[in-house]
């Protein structure tokens, strides 16, 4: 009897000492929907508390920057030529890591990127993000179109986005100021690239870069503050998160 009940607990401590497989790690590792959804909440409520948000104009994107088949999340601001993007997030390993922006701020107001949220909703053709292949060699890029409007101008900025791993590029490729003419006598302006050409250049080049381009379709799933948070009574929406992460997976 002694024998046997030696074995038992010499059996019982080698497997108390096996180490845990990576299968039973990654079960109890939490979801990007979970994940998501609690940086959700915690960023409505701290935005409650300091009423830092407006809600008919904040908004919370979720799309697939990098093809992992997990989206990232983006939050940001958008009113004409208001367009901050004041959050934009990962997840890696199980956890939620901001972008590395590896950019350079031109004007602190934009955000936290040169790119603006408005670059970030699903609009029409020739606005907010769009995914397109080469024609030639089928790689895939995502192009963001940010318009705004003010009392005397409007314009368009065209940004090419990319992230790798956490490193997130934003590249302006096309910027052009259209003043309202009857308000002021300031003359419109192109740029390709960041360098100034005049019209006829501007529009050689935009017809050039897109006609090696196919629009092809994507997942980008945008909701609005009020979808989430109602301030009247200072409560969460019922399932208002949940359905707006759900939409992400059950979308096409």
């Amino acid at each position: 009897m002694k024998r046997t009940a030696w074995i038992i607990v010499t059996l019982l401590l080698l497997l108390g000492s096996i180490p845990i497989t990576a299968s039973a790690k990654e079960a109890t590792a939490k979801s990007w929907k979970t994940l998501y959804s609690e940086y959700i909440k915690k960023t409505l409520m701290d935005a409650t508390r300091d009423r830092s948000y407006d809600g008919d104009f904040n908004y919370f994107t979720l799309v697939d920057l990098n093809f992992d088949g997990t989206p990232e999340l983006i939050q940001g601001y958008s009113l004409r030529f208001i367009q901050p993007i004041n959050i934009a997030l990962t997840v890696q390993n199980g956890k939620v890591i901001p972008f590395n922006y590896q950019g350079k701020l031109k004007d602190i107001s934009e955000g936290i990127f040169n790119v603006g949220m408005g670059g970030f909703l699903p609009r029409d053709e020739n606005r907010g993000l769009h995914l397109y292949k080469n024609k030639k060699d089928g790689t895939l890029r995502y192009i963001a179109f940010v318009d705004g409007s003010g009392s005397y101008n409007s314009n368009l900025q065209v940004y090419e986005i990319s992230i790798q791993g956490t490193k997130f590029n934003d590249k302006e490729i096309f910027l052009a100021d259209i003043p309202d003419q009857e308000k002021t006598d300031d003359l419109p302006s192109y740029y390709v690239n960041q360098k100034e050409v005049n019209k006829s250049a501007y529009d050689k080049a935009y017809k050039q870069y897109f006609s090696n381009l196919t629009l092809v379709p994507s997942k980008v799933i945008t909701a609005n503050y009020t979808d989430l948070f109602n301030n009247e009574v200072n409560k969460f929406v019922p399932n208002g998160v949940a359905n707006f992460i759900n939409r992400y997976s059950s979308s096409k």
